[in-house]
């Protein structure tokens, strides 16, 4: 397994070239970027983003999935279109920054849950999703989401009936805030789990760096091990935990003792 982290750590303190390249002085063998608007959805952008991160492997990129990811399987087909002149837009990037992985969010829920037979036309735009990120050497990674439409096991194994070969990005955070132990969500994955993101919790449920939390990270690694996964784990923490930046590296080093 390898160490990574997200340029999302620095959200609002840097801008996302910054933040990438201030990456590079962390104990990780590879990152994921963070896109956050739409003028960085480009493969201009992506260009500058790999100049920063200099030999740092990019392993996936993520965008700000509010501003169109919904789109994508709208009814109303400009609206369709222009979401995914976005998407196609992030997937360029991507490829400059040498990323193999779209993370996807899905659908939100908004004021109620939302399952994934529920999502009008996904049979039709995930596949052609597919197909375009393929063009950009990418693939889409499903991640579970407590307010999105992939958030409990039940709605992985949906997934996986609709469409065999689909992948998942595994957010234990998100797994513990939608009431799911993260172990079965791992479980239910199993062999179509690709891509991991990390954070804990204490005992109020507050959420903390890795190793200043209650989950058990040693149980964790040992879930994932069971079937093979030799993916990234991504430390991806909200840019008010990364103020003290002895505290991020020793919870990478935490987390790297674990996994190596």
């Amino acid at each position: 397994m390898e160490l990574g982290m997200s340029s999302a750590a620095f959200y609002g303190r840097m801008n996302t070239e910054d933040a990438a390249g201030h990456l590079c002085s962390f104990p990780i063998d590879t990152c994921e970027v963070f896109l956050q608007t739409f003028s960085e959805y480009n493969a201009e952008f992506g260009g500058i983003v790999r100049n920063k991160l200099g030999n740092l492997k990019c392993t996936s990129v993520h965008a700000k999935g509010t501003q169109f990811e919904l789109d994508l399987f709208a009814d109303y087909v400009r609206q369709r279109n222009d979401a995914f002149r976005l998407f196609e837009g992030i997937c360029s990037a991507g490829k400059e920054m040498g990323a193999s992985y779209y993370v996807l969010h899905g659908p939100p829920g908004f004021r109620k849950s939302l399952r994934p037979e529920q999502i009008r036309n996904l049979k039709n735009v995930f596949p052609e999703m597919q197909k375009i990120a393929g063009k950009y050497g990418m693939e889409i990674l499903w991640e579970n989401v407590f307010w999105c439409a992939c958030s409990l096991p039940e709605h992985v194994r949906t997934l996986m009936e609709f469409f065999p070969d689909i992948r998942f990005v595994l957010d234990i955070k998100q797994a513990y805030q939608a009431g799911t132990d993260p172990m079965e969500m791992a479980a239910t994955m199993g062999t179509h789990l690709a891509h991991v993101h990390v954070l804990d919790w204490d005992t109020e449920g507050r959420l903390v760096l890795p190793g200043e939390g209650v989950f058990d990270f040693e149980a964790f690694a040992r879930v994932l091990r069971s079937f093979h996964y030799t993916g990234a784990v991504i430390l991806e923490p909200y840019s008010s935990q990364t103020l003290d930046e002895e505290r991020v590296c020793t919870s990478l080093k935490h987390l790297q003792n674990i996994i190596a």
